[in-house]
């Protein structure tokens, strides 16, 4: 009797562990950053401290922002256990021995997303900055 009661406590627990996970699975489809399907143009600021900027306008079937900026070959990067990593823009190289990144926003603000999974609309105007120091 005790050993079904255990058994039973087992399977009710596993059960709660799968509808937690299937609940949660449902509210961040709900939530989760929407892409736009179709043509659009974006624009994306190229920002290095003391130098000028350049703007670059993109017209684009793609629905999130890494698949628009490799259309254009604008950045080189590596696929890292947190998404990919962008390393160069337009030639320019980023050294993580001095501390150099390029620092992804959207009309001024930090995108709480990843590269990969940044979903672009039509008349979107991002900006990529050259960074040092972390």
């Amino acid at each position: 009797m005790e050993k079904n009661k255990k058994y039973a406590k087992s399977i009710l627990a596993v059960l709660i562990f799968a509808v937690i996970v299937f609940v949660l699975g449902l509210v961040y489809n709900k939530y989760k950053p929407q892409t736009q399907e179709g043509s659009k143009e974006i624009s994306v600021m190229i920002v290095v401290p003391e130098e000028e900027t350049k703007e670059v306008a993109i017209k684009t079937d793609a629905e999130y922002l890494r698949q628009a900026l490799d259309e254009k070959k604008l950045i080189e990067g590596s696929d890292s256990a947190y998404g990919y990593y962008i390393t160069a823009v337009e030639g320019r190289t980023a050294d993580g021995t001095k501390e150099e990144w390029w620092c992804i926003t959207k009309d001024g603000e930090n995108v709480n997303t990843g590269i990969d999974s940044t979903p672009i609309a039509d008349g979107d105007k991002f900006e990529l900055t050259f960074m040092i120091g972390y």
